[in-house]
């Protein structure tokens, strides 16, 4: 496979086009997703298969494993996959295009992906890696070292974890491109002197994966990923949360290269043009096949003004 591919969203979780079984959809795309997903739409006939135990963030469940006939991306064309099926209804793209795929690792552990935000497009393709070949970190201009990938545990061939500085701690994080926002485990938070009392000043937040989390929004001074360093960022803290996961409101920040095979990650500073204005993200992320749905932030509503105050 080598594809680019446009992304149909200016905000976000990227969501490119996709075939299934001939229909045009939108698909998610993460090295974070184990096993590409797709959503129980009407009209698609999927057969439940084998049942299939599952973790999302918000601990464990289940779905059932279905055969995808025809998965066509780009030029591409895989046929009769097995993926997991997901047994909820998925939303629609402000245009109509139903949003029921989240391509995962299966098939991307395979390739290179490399995420342009000047372009707004993904790049799949197979980098040749003879010794007298360039590394492939040389695609972007100006990415800094290599920032090392490995696994979440020593059983999964999925390396997909970095370690992050969070104020100066660190903190292992899954990189995740179908994540809306990022999540902090709160027990990760506790250890760096952020006590509950202090999140309870924070805005609450809602994350949805099966099962419902609450949590809080929390300003952070610095991020440092690799050699690169992020200020004044907010990160959603999560009691239960089974992972801590970097999203799209940190990832948009850079151009993304992603050799999964190697386990290697380069980002490159993403400056964007002048007058630039940034567009609302779609509200709707799937963040893992195992994880259904991100929500975005849940303000806290401001008190009642007393009776005849303006």
């Amino acid at each position: 496979m080598s594809e680019v591919l446009p992304f149909l969203n200016p905000a976000g979780a990227p969501v490119i086009h996709a075939q299934i079984n001939g229909h045009d959809v939108g698909s998610f795309f993460s090295t974070f997703t184990t096993r590409t997903s797709v959503w129980d739409a009407k009209g698609f006939d999927f057969y439940r298969l084998d049942p299939v135990r599952t973790m999302s963030v918000t601990g464990t469940g289940g779905n059932y494993s279905t055969t995808i006939e025809s998965l066509q991306i780009g030029h591409s064309v895989l046929k009769d996959m097995t993926a997991l099926l997901v047994n909820e209804r998925p939303p629609k793209t402000p245009d109509g295009l139903l949003l029921m795929m989240d391509l995962g690792w299966d098939i991307l552990g395979q390739y290179h992906l490399l995420i342009d935000r000047y372009s707004q497009k993904i790049g799949i393709f197979t980098y040749d890696t003879a010794a007298d070949c360039p590394d492939i970190g040389t695609l972007l201009k100006n990415p800094g070292p290599a920032i090392p990938l490995t696994s979440i545990d020593d059983e999964s061939p999925q390396l997909n974890q970095m370690t992050a500085l969070l104020d100066g701690h660190k903190v292992d994080m899954q990189i995740n491109t179908s994540a809306n926002r990022s999540i902090i485990q709160q027990w990760v938070a506790r250890k760096m002197g952020i006590s509950r009392r202090i999140l309870a000043q924070d805005d609450e937040i809602r994350v949805g994966a099966g099962d419902v989390l609450l949590g809080h929004r929390h300003h952070f001074s610095t991020l440092q990923l690799g050699s690169h360093t992020l200020h004044d960022i907010t990160l959603d803290v999560v009691p239960d949360a089974e992972f801590n996961i970097l999203g799209m409101d940190v990832l948009k920040h850079f151009n993304v290269l992603i050799n999964p095979m190697a386990g290697k990650l380069w980002l490159e500073d993403y400056v964007p043009p002048p007058g630039h204005v940034e567009e609302k993200a779609l509200p709707w992320s799937p963040t893992h096949d195992r994880l259904s749905i991100t929500h975005a932030s849940e303000e806290k509503q401001a008190p009642p003004l007393p009776a005849g105050t303006p």
